[in-house]
């Protein structure tokens, strides 16, 4: 892939998963701009990872839900490292909140909404009419399996996971002729992040729920980011991959 003067941009860029999407396309030949909200050092240290390939890089901080702040932000990238040609909407929240629709706090319905609903449709709107007119641009959204197979407990997250499949779909629709493909990644349960939160018993009855018996390391889920990222994904649009070691499919 000649990708030496294309920009990527990950939101949530500080995670387990962000960070491993940050390296893996840095390694790819990408220059990328590692975004984080509340924990700026540990994107710093991401990009000095970075660096060290010989490869321009950038931390910098942005509310996803704030769109004001991510007009500025992104301007920031794009006198630094150049427009961006790459998005990876990354940042999410509410994932190992446990809560009943009955007992979900309104607050914490809408939060979550605000960064995992919102957040990329701020951050697509401000980067897309950008791609459409270069005739290039590749759009990644995170979501997950809760998004397509529901999540007890989980009602804020497992509907904005949801939602963003849709926004997938359509901004596929329309940016699709200009040469801009978008695609949603669909994900089970990832060895990092969130799934370290939770109890081992916890960890050990969801990987049971997989037919590989086993959690996705972060390498094998960014393997398909830079692969969505290149060019040669460009016939791919519109779609929601699941990753998720076959926790779809009935298992005993």
């Amino acid at each position: 892939m000649d990708v030496k003067e294309r920009v990527a941009l990950v939101t949530g860029g500080s995670g387990g998963l962000g960070g491993v999407h940050c390296l893996s396309l840095a390694a790819a030949g990408f220059k990328v701009a590692v975004v984080a909200h509340t924990q700026l050092e540990k994107a710093k240290s991401i990009v000095e990872k970075i660096k060290m390939m010989g490869k321009p890089a950038m931390a910098i901080e942005m509310d996803v839900a704030n769109m004001d702040e991510v007009e500025e932000t992104i301007e920031k990238v794009e006198k630094t490292l150049g427009p961006v040609d790459v998005l990876v909407n990354n940042a999410a929240t509410g994932i190992v909140r446990a809560a009943t629709i009955t007992k979900t706090k309104i607050q914490d319905w809408m939060g979550d909404l605000a960064v995992n609903l919102t957040g990329p449709f701020n951050t697509i709107k401000r980067c897309l009419p950008g791609m459409m007119e270069r005739g290039w641009g590749r759009i990644i959204n995170i979501s997950s399996i809760a998004g397509t197979m529901g999540g007890a407990g989980q009602c804020s997250y497992a509907t904005t996971k949801a939602g963003l499949i849709g926004l997938t779909k359509t901004v596929a629709l329309e940016a699709s002729r200009k040469g801009v493909t978008c695609n949603a990644l669909v994900l089970g349960v990832m060895d990092a992040g969130a799934f370290h939160e939770v109890s081992p018993e916890f960890q050990e009855r969801i990987i049971r729920s997989t037919a590989m018996r086993r959690a996705g390391t972060p390498e094998e889920l960014s393997h398909v980011v830079v692969f969505l990222a290149s060019e040669e994904s460009s016939y791919i649009t519109g779609e929601a991959i699941e990753i998720s070691g076959g926790a779809g499919l009935f298992t005993f």
